[in-house]
């Protein structure tokens, strides 16, 4: 793209945003960005989009700071995959990886920092956002993190950086276990998940979460962002972009199943049997300080278990990438590089 539509792009979303932003967000049904522009790189082969998806393959979505995200469906492990993309395919790669309730998009201001730099690729996981929801996929943890190294062989990256956020961690986790994915991650930046010790209290509940109810409470997100896991007032533009990218059908019912999979005391005997072992690539554990159930000192000892490890506590809460992305940006730049 030439910086003449670059710029002539940049004008065109910022009008958008005030049509569509805080000052009409109680008259205006919400809507995203929706720019009209297809890219004519045809990098990729199309897929089907699942039913009810937005985002057309190849579209075109200004993220921040200049920058542009494309949009893309493929196909991979019998699923399709719907991820965005910003920067140079010929430069090094970094993968990120949602948590919950999270989608592609939690991750898209700092994909904007790092676009220069890096190729970097966000992904809806299976269950979540755009990418397929149905439930006779394997939407376990290990089934996610088989069908992410799949996703990424078919759109031709070999070898990534891997940036992971709270149970999006938990699918890193497996990536790094298994035996064919893990030499292909260079550096792992692993964000709000807990290490060589259990969670702390509170708890998230897992087994309210195995419930579709829970998922699709009257003014979940919101009550999310205005909660302890918070220490950032989020703007009414910002959360409306979070709950519809969380909002589309089948969310509710595939995060129910993907929970059946969770198990906090499970997932500290893999880590120390499966997943620590095999951590031989630079890995960053980074926590905000203000997450009140995950707490500084339950890291302290994690970096004698993995060889090339750090530990970075930063000044954020839970939704360190939302609160902080630059922050986030700094972090991976400095393993990354």
């Amino acid at each position: 793209m030439t910086r003449s539509i670059l710029l002539a792009a940049i004008v065109s979303v910022s009008a958008l945003g005030t049509a569509f932003g805080q000052e009409n967000a109680e008259t205006d049904p919400y809507t995203p960005y929706p720019f009209a522009q297809i890219t004519d790189d045809i990098r990729y082969p199309a897929a089907q989009p699942p039913e009810g998806t937005v985002s057309r393959h190849g579209e075109i979505e200004y993220l921040a700071n200049n920058v542009f995200g494309t949009h893309w469906y493929v196909e991979a492990n019998a699923a399709v995959w719907h991820f965005v993309t910003a920067g140079d395919p010929k430069d090094e790669v970094i993968l990120f990886v949602h948590g919950h309730p999270d989608t592609w998009w939690s991750w898209h201001e700092v994909m904007s920092y790092l676009a220069d730099d890096f190729y970097v690729i966000a992904v809806d996981t299976l269950g979540y956002g755009q990418s397929d929801k149905r439930l006779d996929l394997d939407l376990t943890y290990g089934g996610v993190a088989t069908g992410v190294a799949a996703f990424m062989t078919e759109i031709g990256v070999e070898n990534f950086n891997l940036v992971s956020h709270d149970r999006g961690a938990v699918i890193g986790d497996h990536m790094v276990a298994q035996e064919d994915v893990n030499p292909r991650i260079l550096a792992y930046l692993r964000m709000q998940q807990s290490a060589d010790k259990p969670h702390g209290l509170p708890r998230p509940n897992h087994e309210a979460m195995t419930d579709i109810a829970f998922h699709t409470q009257p003014n979940f997100m919101r009550d999310l962002f205005e909660s302890d896991y918070f220490s950032v007032e989020m703007g009414e533009e910002h959360l409306a972009r979070a709950a519809w990218e969380y909002g589309f059908a089948g969310t509710a019912a595939a995060a129910a199943v993907r929970y059946s999979d969770a198990s906090f005391d499970k997932e500290l005997e893999f880590r120390l049997a499966e997943v620590f072992p095999r951590m031989t690539m630079p890995v960053v554990f980074m926590q905000g300080q203000h997450d009140p159930g995950q707490r500084p000192e339950e890291y302290w000892e994690t970096v004698d278990l993995v060889p090339d490890g750090e530990v970075l506590i930063v000044d954020a809460n839970h939704f360190i990438q939302a609160e902080k992305p630059e922050l986030v940006a700094d972090a991976a730049r400095d393993l990354f590089d």
